[in-house]
């Protein structure tokens, strides 16, 4: 797990973010989840880049690992907005997904824990 405490967006949002690189899988509901990795993490949800196809307003499930220790953690959320990335902003993922949460998931608030204590 990685992460940059200095980095912090909020537009678009209305919580601070913390940039986070955490492997995780997204499942669009069809049984086949593909690889992601977190851009952000914030009180409202998540920004992964993935190879996934996923539309806006479809829900998803990211299952989110925090390391050998604290194992994966499943969470589900909404897809807030998704774009494409060139082929300058990364070779590997196809996407940039913005995915809303409830901001009361217990799941969410340990990963925001989590990458306080980190």
């Amino acid at each position: 797990m990685t992460y940059d405490r200095s980095v912090t967006t909020d537009d678009r949002r209305t919580s601070t973010r913390r940039a986070a690189s955490l492997v995780a899988e997204l499942d669009g509901g069809g049984g086949q989840a593909k690889i992601a990795i977190t851009r952000d993490v914030g009180a409202g949800g998540l920004l992964v880049f993935t190879r996934a196809q996923v539309a806006v307003g479809q829900t998803v499930t990211l299952t989110v690992s925090l390391g050998a220790e604290r194992g994966t953690r499943k969470l589900t959320g909404k897809v807030l907005r998704e774009e494409p990335l060139s082929p300058d902003e990364s070779t590997l993922w196809r996407t940039r997904v913005a995915i809303q949460c409830d901001e009361k998931d217990p799941v969410l608030a340990e990963i925001n824990a989590a990458l306080s204590q980190a």
